[in-house]
């Protein structure tokens, strides 16, 4: 269960897992899938932004300084998983937030940045690469 860059014919699959999303956790706000599709088209096709998608999940997120501070922070937009691959998908986020020289915000951890805990999973391997400009993570190809 390979973690990839999301493309044009993965939108559709997106849309429905950010309304599966909303339904896991009870979110106030009804998704409105023309706005889902537009934002993923957007993140897409932005070098500050990137969209994730393994078999059964996705993460979403875009790098962008704060209004204090030049320092970059890789804001995650959303994610899920319905299947074990939301470890890989976080994971693979934070390799190429590091990558962009960007300190991870994960909406599920308000107020706190950097790598994910420890605790959580082994740490991910980078290895560089210029193809599409994300790499390696744990021998999966992004």
């Amino acid at each position: 269960m390979a973690v990839r860059l999301a493309v044009a014919e993965d939108i559709p699959r997106i849309v429905d897992m950010v309304c599966a999303l909303r339904e896991a956790i009870g979110g106030p706000v009804e998704p409105e899938p023309a706005k889902v599709s537009e934002t993923v088209m957007i993140l897409m096709g932005s070098p500050s932004g990137i969209v994730l998608v393994s078999d059964g999940g996705f993460i979403a997120g875009s790098i962008a300084p704060t209004i204090i501070s030049d320092e970059r922070f890789a804001h995650e937009l959303g994610w899920f998983a319905a299947d074990s691959s939301g470890l890989r998908l976080l994971r693979a986020f934070e390799v190429w937030a590091v990558n962009h020289s960007a300190r991870v915000r994960l909406s599920d951890r308000p107020g706190e940045t950097g790598p994910l805990p420890a605790s959580v999973s082994a740490p991910a391997t980078w290895v560089p690469s210029t193809r599409n400009g994300v790499g390696e993570v744990n021998g999966n190809f992004l």
